[in-house]
């Protein structure tokens, strides 16, 4: 129990905020105002729970920072069994005041990724050769060991997890120094945090964990759609939806659907480019990989505007995120996928869209031109025939018999012009 300012007792509480899937702004932005608010509250600790295949660097940073800056202590646990701690994950664990995980997990694979530079090793140190790659690779390497120094963890395995990609067990880890607990669950995790001390800010902290309560941060609706959002994958599959929906109904007017669910697609697909760092040139060789296939439909190229086409759109998918972190950019698999969708998109459906408005109308009235009927009665210029199984009034300037056989020359209203029909 402690005294809160009102002099009453209050349970001890301590904070349980979770990380789950890419790190991003607005999971930034919950675990920042979690952290704040624990704080306020009194709480013993933040427990930040992980399961993340990496993310943002700049979401990423504005974690550390708050879990640094914090008042209270702040524990990250690799959890649920088989998460995984990677790229962002592993410098946030890094950053932890406490370090835990839970077995079966894992953590590394740090090093610096990007579509336009090459980390391929090519000294004895093991540095790319580019002034760019090294610089990249170097300050994500620096900033790994500070943290390292930070909280007194090995900084030899921040390097290699850096440098070389490296992953290794909860076990390996607990060897290395990298992290301080193992625990099987919260909690088993809660009974070996008790006593635990630790230096916080220059003060010596004890962490007292009986008859302490869990109190839950959990996202808004409104942060849980956005952090759905807040995905490069997802922001793929929503302009796809766009570009699919909307094209299909600028083709084909009056379906409705498609253009409904285009719209909806382009709006969620602008608010998450709000949320992402999206690069707008990498946008603008995916609109140009689409335009080039369609164009393929109406022009004669021999397949040069398909191939060019191609290369554009992976092109752009691969620079759409500016991010230096695996996580942060779309899978190749996933290009791959929503390449062959799109190709699909063009050249199966919009292709027969774009057949069927060429061929000629062959229902309803106007499908009446140059159909053959024949007489049931006529007289004085006008008369009555079966046409199409229907019968009609005609309208005719030759002389015509019941049972003669007609042609359709065209429609007037419900009058169809005929004249006798000779092979």
């Amino acid at each position: 129990m402690f005294l809160s300012s009102a002099g009453a007792y209050t349970a001890r509480e301590y904070g349980v905020v979770t990380l789950k899937g890419s790190v991003n702004p607005i999971i930034a932005k919950h675990i920042s105002e979690s952290i704040a608010d624990a704080s306020a509250r009194g709480c013993e600790f933040v427990l930040i729970l992980l399961d993340t295949p990496g993310g943002m660097m700049n979401a990423m940073r504005d974690i550390i920072q708050d879990i640094l800056g914090s008042d209270i202590p702040v524990v990250v646990f690799t959890y649920p069994q088989g998460a995984q701690a990677a790229s962002a994950g592993g410098f946030i664990m890094l950053a932890a005041d406490v370090a835990a995980m839970a077995p079966g997990t894992e953590i590394g694979a740090m090093h610096p990724v990007a579509p336009t530079l090459d980390f391929v090793p090519k000294d004895e140190e093991g540095a790319p050769e580019g002034p760019m790659e090294k610089k990249v690779l170097h300050d994500t390497i620096a900033y790994a060991r500070s943290l390292a120094q930070t909280k007194n963890r090995n900084e030899q395995w921040a390097e290699d997890a850096v440098r070389d990609a490296k992953s290794n067990t909860y076990l390996e880890v607990l060897e290395k120094g990298v992290i301080d607990i193992v625990a099987n669950d919260i909690n088993d995790l809660l009974k070996q945090l008790d006593g635990y001390k630790l230096t916080k800010n220059g003060v010596e902290i004890v962490i007292n964990t009986s008859d302490i309560r869990r109190y839950d941060y959990e996202m808004t609706w409104q942060e849980k759609i956005l952090n759905t959002l807040a995905d490069p994958q997802m922001v793929m599959l929503l302009f796809m939806l766009a570009v699919a929906g909307i094209g299909i109904e600028f083709k084909s007017p009056g379906l409705i659907l498609p253009g409904a669910i285009g719209v909806v697609a382009l709006i969620l697909f602008l608010m998450a480019i709000n949320i992402l760092p999206i690069n707008v040139f990498g946008l603008m060789l995916i609109v140009l990989g689409i335009t080039l296939f369609i164009l393929e439909l109406q022009f004669t190229s021999y397949g040069m505007l398909t191939l060019g086409g191609l290369v554009s759109f992976i092109a752009g998918a691969m620079f759409l995120f500016d991010s230096p972190l695996p996580g942060g950019h779309i899978p190749m698999s996933t290009i791959i996928a929503t390449l062959i969708f799109i190709l699909f998109l063009v050249f199966v459906v919009l292709r027969l869209i774009l057949k069927s408005h060429r061929e000629k109308v062959t229902t309803g009235v106007e499908g009446l031109t140059g159909s053959t009927g024949e007489v049931i009665r006529f007289s004085d210029g006008t008369g009555r025939a079966y046409v199409h199984s229907e019968i009609w009034k005609i309208i005719s300037d030759d002389e015509l018999n019941p049972g003669d056989r007609i042609v359709v020359n065209s429609v007037s209203g419900m009058n169809l012009h005929v004249k006798k029909y000779t092979q």
